[in-house]
């Protein structure tokens, strides 16, 4: 779990880093110019606070994140990793599938997801020729909206699963996206091997 709260610490270093940048100027500006304190003084305390903005700011963002990101690992049976932190998350599977078609393994693929129901799909957006892409439900977290992507070449399937939280500006969302693309990459293996 620390190896997953460091890999959320890096992701929002930057974040946390204008933020103190931002309060510790902030507060520069208001001892030199309000107060009038020599510029000693003044430099000390305004790097003390932007620091301490800085840290709580990371304190608050991560450890949360990382919870949750726990409580969706174990939902769904899988050990955290620090890779749950990155977005999106994808993964590629490969098959044999002697004479099928992108549309044939695409609708293999969805009937599977369906009948597992986990995860539950709460709408599925697209079904065509070697496109699927769907919405699912999390219970510790943001609607994660899944794309899976099918080739055929020469009898061989290869399946991208890429998964987001369906909010755009999210940049964490507790694991969310990593889980449901650990348990889709088990369905979509099956699927397509037993095309």
């Amino acid at each position: 779990m620390i190896t997953y709260w460091l890999a959320v610490v890096r992701r929002v270093a930057p974040a946390a880093g204008l933020t103190a940048l931002v309060v510790g100027g902030a507060m520069l500006t208001v001892l030199l110019v309000g107060d009038g304190s020599p510029v000693a003084s003044a430099l000390g305390q305004s790097a003390l606070a932007g620091l301490t903005c800085g840290v709580l700011f990371t304190l608050v963002v991560a450890t949360p994140d990382t919870v949750a990101a726990a409580r969706a690992a174990a939902h769904y049976g899988l050990s955290l990793d620090p890779a749950a932190a990155r977005l999106p998350a994808v993964r590629r599977v490969t098959a044999d599938a002697p004479g099928a078609t992108a549309f044939q393994l695409a609708d293999s693929v969805l009937h599977v997801i369906k009948k597992a129901q986990t995860p539950v799909v709460a709408e599925v957006l697209e079904l065509g020729h070697g496109r699927v892409s769907l919405i699912c439900d999390t219970p510790y977290g943001p609607q994660i909206q899944v794309a899976i992507d099918i080739a055929v070449a020469e009898g061989r399937a290869v399946a991208v699963l890429t998964c987001r939280p369906t909010t755009t500006w999210k940049r964490l969302d507790g694991g969310a996206s990593w889980a449901i693309a650990d348990t889709l990459e088990c369905h979509v293996r099956a699927a397509l091997n037993d095309h």
